[in-house]
């Protein structure tokens, strides 16, 4: 059994106000509840209720926004009319269906104390109900017919304005943790559906309920009002319904802040190894260690002293609520009340015999309309909290398409002569400093050096010197702390960041690769000639990846990390059928031509190549737009061979453009620099050429003989 106890104690908030926790322990979970004896539940309604008439003046010029889009969407509109008009109808219906059920029962009591019944009204009547049951069928049935592609145009096209608020973003920006957080509240719960769409369905059911409600009431009221006890009868069944309902929908809720935190190291253990062997990075560590026999063992002895205080908050929550349906009102009122109907139809039935056929009919008339019309009275309630999460949604889905970006745009053309890139571009920094956001620590300090037109510069030095960070800078990733960059003499702050970037080509050491196949993550360096196949497979023999395409069964057309994963039925590979064959899918996967598309490993020389791909796609000396080059130690992962034909391809490669390259290990390319700056501990230490800080004996010159010592 869940073993739970229960504690109180005084606590003073921030502010001063005095007030309660609750400790309640459920299984391995300790549960928190704040609240203010102070505050009436009057009171917090009040609060619940302004608060939700703010938001919705708030989201309002968003939600009319919404509507000017999904206007714009091709045959939207006419989809969504009939959508509302079919949930229009279906929320009269109830309504109609009560009437009817009103008139046979009137039908019923003309025929016992008149002794004739009216055919025609009658047929009329049951034709009535009928058609009622079969309409509501038809109606539903169009409604999801409906629903389906009007869902789908409106998520097809706010995933564009969700693309293109996230790509936007820069890279200050994008790293903020509170946009980050605005983006995940922006995004809708379900895959399968959108904000947008929630949001209508949210309006339509609360617009739809509220109908029912009116048009149900009227009805009811007519009906009532013929009806012995009926107002008695429909008061209890409607008390019975609110009650029932209120423990489930306040039963945590009603403290104004609650918590719930577990401290049992065996059950926190155990979820660790339970996601240590589901989560595929750990895989390689789990095989090779053969570590799975010990943390299986330790895994059984955790679930073992857990035994059943273990389970999901929420599970366990589950438990106790039914534990709080054994309480003295669910006892003493709620199941009385249910039963206090059939008590009066009783009393009246031994008053009344004759009145009995009758009666039994008006019963089951009065408590089922008036269950329904309780039940889409608290529905509506439902709806109200839910709209108002809905329209916060919608207007955090249009704020995130006005985030600024931290890097702000320049407003000079650059270049001013496209030509002169040919020649390459002037890098100047001037007392540079820089620290990233959220940090207090200088990774540049007073850093001022010149790499003129057409040079090769070198940047050197041990891992975390600050050369990267030179690199976005240039890139204007970040903007400097103090200090200023000249690009060709101008401010960079001052030129547009897209003439910028597309002026100079970028390969950072953390390269990426995107779950794209490989012809678009070559084509991405240059989107202008992303269907020249010629072009790409160039780049991919410049680069050093035109072997690795050409040994990969869909060419550049293969996926090194396919997107979409592919689907298996329930039967697992290796069991055995119900017939006693045993299960494979290699037979399905040759038919489908799967085994080509599975994910590939390839080493990180190898995916290095691929990224080194796109920049020569970007970078070709055919191409007279990019004037800068960057490397962010592009031989890392290469092997001797590898990047010694990686440097003399760039070489070719940079014809007079500016190039500029950051690394630790000197030799290839040191040699061949026009200036080269040592870098320690986040200032310049040395700057020269290669010869002139050899002669000069200091860091760089210690360095260059400590590594030329291995290979001697």
């Amino acid at each position: 059994m869940l073993q739970t106890s229960t504690s109180t104690r005084k606590r003073t908030s921030p502010s001063g106000d005095p007030g309660s926790i609750k400790h309640t322990q459920l299984g391995v979970w300790d549960l928190y509840e704040e609240s203010d004896k102070r505050t009436t539940y009057l009171q917090q309604w009040t609060k619940s209720l302004t608060r939700s008439y703010l938001e919705f003046v708030q989201a309002l010029p968003y939600l009319l926004r919404m509507v000017k889009d999904i206007k714009n969407i091709p045959t939207c509109l006419n989809l969504l009319f009939f959508y509302l008009l079919t949930r229009l109808l279906l929320s009269l219906l109830p309504a109609v269906q009560l009437w009817c059920s009103g008139q046979l029962l009137t039908i019923v009591q003309t025929a016992l104390s008149e002794r004739s019944v009216d055919k025609h009204f009658l047929l009329g009547t049951a034709a009535g109900r009928l058609l009622c049951s079969i309409s509501s069928r038809l109606l539903t049935t169009f409604l999801k017919l409906i629903d389906e592609p009007l869902n789908k145009r409106i998520k097809r096209f706010y995933s564009k304005h969700y693309f293109h608020a996230l790509a936007r973003l820069d890279l200050p920006t994008f790293e903020d943790t509170a946009v980050q957080q605005q983006f995940e509240e922006a995004l809708p719960r379900s895959t399968k559906s959108s904000v947008p769409w929630d949001t209508i369905t949210a309006i339509s059911n609360t617009c739809f309920k509220a109908v029912t409600l009116i048009s149900e009431f009227v009805i009811l009221a007519s009906v009532l009002r013929d009806q012995r006890d009926g107002y008695l009868l429909a008061c209890i069944t409607f008390a019975h319904s609110i009650l029932h309902w209120t423990p489930h929908k306040y039963y945590v809720s009603n403290a104004s802040v609650w918590a719930a935190t577990t401290k049992d190291s065996d059950y926190i253990r155990t979820e660790g190894l339970k996601r240590a062997v589901n989560d595929p990075t750990h895989r390689k560590e789990i095989v090779a260690g053969g570590m799975w026999k010990y943390m299986l063992a330790q895994y059984s002895q955790g679930i073992e002293r857990i035994a059943d205080r273990a389970g999901d908050f929420f599970e366990v929550l589950n438990v106790r609520r039914t534990w709080a349906k054994l309480s003295v009102l669910n006892i003493f009122l709620l199941d009385p009340l249910r039963e206090l109907p059939q008590i009066i139809f009783t009393l009246r039935a031994i008053q009344y015999p004759a009145s009995i056929p009758v009666s039994l009919a008006s019963l089951n008339l009065i408590t089922q309309t008036t269950t329904s019309f309780s039940h889409a009275l608290l529905t509506l309630v439902d709806h109200s909290d839910s709209l108002v999460d809905r329209l916060t949604g919608i207007r955090k889905l249009y704020e995130i398409t006005e985030l600024p970006n931290i890097v702000a745009d320049g407003n000079l053309p650059f270049p001013e002569n496209q030509r002169s890139l040919e020649l390459g571009i002037a890098i100047e920094f001037r007392n540079v400093s820089f620290k990233y956001p959220d940090t207090d620590t200088y990774v540049l300090h007073n850093v001022s050096f010149k790499v003129e037109k057409g040079q090769l510069c070198v940047l050197v030095g041990s891992n975390g010197s600050g050369k990267s960070t030179i690199l976005k800078l240039i890139s204007r990733l970040y903007d400097v702390s103090e200090g200023q960059i000249l690009v060709d003499g101008v401010d960079i702050k001052a030129l547009r960041l897209e003439d910028l970037r597309r002026s100079m080509s970028v390969l950072f050491q953390d390269f990426t690769i995107f779950p794209l196949s490989i012809r678009d993550n070559i084509a991405l360096g240059d989107p202008d000639h992303a269907d020249d196949d010629e072009e790409i497979l160039e780049a991919a023999r410049l680069g050093g990846a035109g072997d690795i395409v050409d040994g990969l069964p869909e060419g550049i057309d293969t996926y090194l990390e396919r997107p979409v994963k592919d689907h298996y039925s329930g039967l697992r590979e290796g069991t055995l059928t119900f017939t006693g064959r045993p299960v494979s899918y290699a037979n399905i996967r040759r038919r489908a031509g799967m085994d080509s598309i599975l994910t590939k490993s390839l080493s990180g020389g190898q995916m290095q190549r691929i990224a080194l791909s796109r920049t020569f796609m970007r970078s070709s000396i055919s191409k007279q737009r990019v004037g800068l080059l960057l490397f962010d130690e592009p031989s890392a992962s290469l092997d001797p061979t590898a990047e010694h034909d990686l440097f003399q391809r760039l070489r070719q490669l940079r014809g007079h453009k500016t190039m500029i390259f950051s690394s630790h290990r000197f030799g290839n390319l040191t040699r061949h620099a026009d200036i080269i700056l040592y870098i320690n501990d986040s200032v310049i230490v040395e700057a020269g050429t290669h010869e002139q800080l050899l002669r000069k004996g200091g860091d760089y010159a210690h360095i260059w003989k400590l590594q030329a010592q291995a290979f001697v």
